[in-house]
């Protein structure tokens, strides 16, 4: 939103509504939510670094809550900062398609690789 409220976007990220992260978050906890897929639209593909602060509140709010970042990866860096963070797991895929990881920077962040 307008105060930087993160507001949940529909009709492929073509459309803002009026519904807050936190507000569906805490919509679909209270069902037994387990994990997240969080997409910073404003970032995805943009190799400009993820918002870290996003998943961090969310981990934090929401512990019991698995979430995997989407959205901004450029470097094994960010994926270190996400993983600190809390995230279970991170989206890379424009970063590795264009060659700025390499399987190897990756490999310490996969999980039983």
């Amino acid at each position: 939103g307008a105060d930087g409220t993160p507001l949940i976007a529909t009709h492929g990220w073509t459309r803002a509504s009026t519904l807050t992260l936190a507000a569906a978050i805490e919509r679909f906890a209270a069902a037994g939510l387990k994990h997240v897929l969080c997409t910073d639209i404003d970032r995805d593909g943009a190799l400009s670094g993820p918002n870290v602060e996003l998943y961090r509140d969310c981990v934090v709010r929401w512990p019991d809550i698995a979430f995997q970042a989407s959205g901004g990866v450029r470097s094994a860096a960010d994926l270190a900062a996400l993983a600190d963070a809390g995230v279970a797991a991170t989206v890379s895929g424009k970063a590795l398609l264009e060659g700025r990881l390499k399987s190897r920077e990756i490999r310490p962040f996969l999980r039983g690789a």
